[in-house]
């Protein structure tokens, strides 16, 4: 071989070796490169957090806590300050994280539907309210084991005058408003880059968006109108003044939060909106795309019938949780729902199909999954009922006579027995079965069709033609009893409603269910698009019936009192609760209010549910709460250990 071409070779291979140097030199420069940049925004991450810590332990702040507002060192001003007798914030008595919980971990959960939206203040949807209750913070909480009483969350001391008109509301200092998840990559949103504190001037604008009539929040409309006004007395304390004692305001004041002014005052590229347009753009602000908040757990993504993910929040004032990562999947069948829970797609579902309970615990063999340990389950009350609701402001439904048939006519208790397994307890009226407001006296209407066709035939619906459907002439027109029932499309509502429909027309009652998803059904509510539905409330503990019942509700956009009802004693009773503080005289009033609404019948109430609730045993310490939201996975750990 020539040398020449040896040494030409020789030169190839040097000069290849050489390439093959560089690169890994380039991309090892690369990867530091890129550690360094992660280097540097994690130190300024810490010195931001550092710079807080210094700001809080100067101004004599706990820096870190019980989110309940538990004790502390002996010159902590928020431990210092449950100890003041004119505090109404009480000690919490539940411990929400265990000392040694596993720290990590995603849980996987389920929610069936899309959410509406993330505005807070606009939408309450429950699937919205129970993700809101992970990323932000109330100015205080119920106690989940004694739901009469309040604990601190944002605010550490609130103070009443005598008369309960007057509230003075000291927040913690130092806490932090998450950072949106926006595309930083996009110039327009670099203003959102640095951390913003929670000040009393984002409390003061909760208030002053719910008041104003121009942002579309009905259903708390009722609750506010008694607010003469708030101030903001100092960087940290805000004041709430009412036009007269109410019973209601103390929860309205302090079961609200803030909302960040700094925020929804101004447009994507952070100009400031005239001040006159800032309610009307409030209802489709673009921030609610990018919801943020003050709690244990950031909005990291939403994917339309995807999920919705959340990642913990290392600035959280409070005990953090141990769970780093929460996925809500959107799964909109619930069987779908179940394989994945069963292949460890999902650890946590807050509902078991119906037909899942019967064969897999009610009927279950030894290889079931809730036998040899492959899942756990337990069935919990929910704090909610179920109703079919009646469109008042039609002609058909105006009767009471009608109601109370349809109501005779809606076999409930078999329905709960047979299709729902026994997972439900009856409901007589608008309480909670299990409430002191709830009047146990009150007999649940029963399964009658022979009382139902007499009730009609009392109401001037009669079969005329002989073709087995009922008619009555309404303004010189005779109109067949022919109904649609808008429902949610679930198999469970399905099976019922077909139930339902065919006793119906053994009296000569032609009803056809229409079966839609979560959105366009909450949409034809809020428009009252509809002959009757079906539907659901969440309750609470505090019982102020104004929303959902009196007469003011029923025209107002996007209302709660959606069927229309109309009552002058159910009114005069409403607005006496509103200004009575004794509770016999209280018990005495909603009992009245739960007589006259059983014999109107605007509803015809179904059933509180109860929940099998099943999870994948690799989640601990599952416990669960008395008041809504009763499945809050704040206190769970992952351990993977298997032990």
């Amino acid at each position: 071989m020539p040398r020449t071409f040896k040494a030409t070779l020789a030169l190839i291979g040097v000069l290849i070796v050489v390439a093959l140097l560089a690169i890994i030199s380039i991309a090892q420069s690369y990867q530091a490169n890129k550690k360094i940049i992660e280097v540097n925004r994690s130190l300024g991450d810490l010195n931001r957090t550092t710079e807080r810590i210094l700001s809080q332990l100067e101004s004599g702040v706990a820096v870190a806590g019980n989110a309940g507002g538990g004790a502390g060192a002996s010159n902590d001003r928020y431990a210092a300050a449950i100890n003041d007798p004119d505090n109404l914030l009480s000690p919490a008595t539940d411990q929400l994280i265990a000392p040694d919980a596993v720290q990590g971990g995603t849980l996987k959960r389920l929610i069936s539907s899309d959410p509406k939206g993330f505005n807070w203040l606009t939408e309450n949807s429950v699937d919205v309210s129970e993700i809101q209750s992970y990323v932000h913070s109330g100015f205080v909480r119920q106690d989940f084991n004694n739901p009469d009483n309040f604990v601190s969350d944002l605010a550490y001391m609130v103070k009443v005058n005598e008369e309960n008109t007057e509230y003075t509301v000291s927040l913690r200092e130092g806490v932090y408003w998450h950072v949106p998840k926006v595309d930083f990559s996009n110039p327009e949103f670099e203003w959102l880059r640095e951390p913003r504190e929670m000040t009393a001037e984002d409390a003061a604008f909760y208030f002053e968006m719910a008041m104003n009539p121009q942002v579309e929040a009905g259903f708390i409309k009722s609750y506010v109108e008694d607010i003469e006004k708030v101030e903001v007395v100092d960087r940290y304390t805000f004041k709430v003044t009412w036009k007269r004692p109410v019973y209601h305001s103390r929860t309205t004041t302090l079961m609200a939060y803030p909302l960040p002014k700094w925020l929804f005052s101004r447009d994507r590229e952070g100009n400031e909106l005239p001040e006159e347009s800032i309610p009307v753009e409030f209802n489709t602000h673009w921030s609610a795309d990018f919801p943020i908040g003050t709690g244990p757990y950031i909005f990291d993504s939403y994917t339309p019938s995807g999920q919705v993910v959340l990642t913990k929040n290392r600035d959280y004032f409070g005990a953090r949780p141990p769970i780093e990562r929460i996925e809500f999947h959107i799964i909109k069948d619930p069987e779908q729902g179940f394989a994945r829970l069963l292949s460890g797609q999902l650890d946590f579902l807050p509902k078991l199909p119906e037909p899942r309970y019967r064969s897999e615990i009610l009927n279950a063999g030894p290889n079931s999954p809730f036998k040899n340990g492959t899942l756990e389950h337990e069935i919990i009350d929910a704090f909610a009922y179920y109703y079919v609701g009646w469109n008042m402001d039609k002609p058909m439904f105006a009767d009471q006579k009608v109601r109370l048939a349809m109501t005779h006519a809606f076999n409930r208790q078999s329905i709960i027995d047979n299709v729902l397994n026994g997972l439900g307890e009856l409901q007589t009226g608008p309480f909670y079965y299990d409430h002191p407001a709830n009047d146990p006296s009150i007999e649940p209407i029963p399964f009658d069709l022979e009382k139902a066709a007499a009730l009609l035939d009392e109401a001037g619906w009669v079969d005329t033609d002989g073709d087995g459907i009922r008619q009555k002439n309404i303004g010189g027109e005779n109109i067949d009893f022919r109904f649609t029932l808008t429902s949610y499309n679930r198999p469970t509502v399905r099976s019922w409603v077909t139930v339902y429909r065919e006793d119906l027309r053994k009296i000569g009652i032609e009803m056809r269910g229409d079966f839609v998803e979560w959105p366009l059904m909450q949409r034809r509510m809020d428009d009252k698009q509809f002959d009757a539905f079906t539907g659901g409330w969440g309750l609470s503990w505090f019982n102020d019936p104004f929303q959902i019942w009196h007469s003011s509700q029923a025209d107002i956009p996007k209302g709660s009192n959606r069927v229309g009802f109309r009552n002058d004693e159910a009114d005069e009773i409403i607005e006496t609760l509103r200004v009575t503080f004794d509770t016999e005289e209280r018990m005495r009033l909603l009992r009245r209010f739960h007589q006259i609404v059983h014999e109107e019948q605007p509803y015809s109430f179904f059933y509180a549910p109860k929940e099998s609730v099943a999870w994948n045993p690799r989640v601990k310490n599952v416990v669960f709460q008395k008041i809504r939201p009763q499945t809050y996975s704040l206190p769970w750990y992952i351990d993977e250990s298997g032990e």
